[in-house]
């Protein structure tokens, strides 16, 4: 088998997204441990994908605040005390 087509045949990202069936996990992970560079991929993917998720987490976080922000000052408007 060769280890470069198996990282990037995209089931590392399958396994990272959990997308795969449980013999397919299994199979990932002892690929991971025989085949140390299987193991360092699937280890910068999760990583790449934990910074892609903060970042979103963020930028969602900050729109949804600024949409409450207008949801409240249209009520505001409409109803002042």
């Amino acid at each position: 088998m060769n280890i470069g087509d198996y990282i990037t045949s995209g089931i590392l990202q399958d396994y990272c997204l959990g997308q795969l069936t449980v013999e397919e996990e299994r199979k990932v992970e002892l690929m991971c441990h025989d085949y140390p560079d299987v193991a360092k991929e699937l280890h910068l993917l999760r990583i790449s994908l934990d910074k892609y998720t903060a970042s979103e987490a963020i930028r969602h976080r900050d729109e949804l605040r600024m949409k409450v922000w207008e949801a409240v000052k249209k009520l505001w408007d409409e109803n002042p005390l």
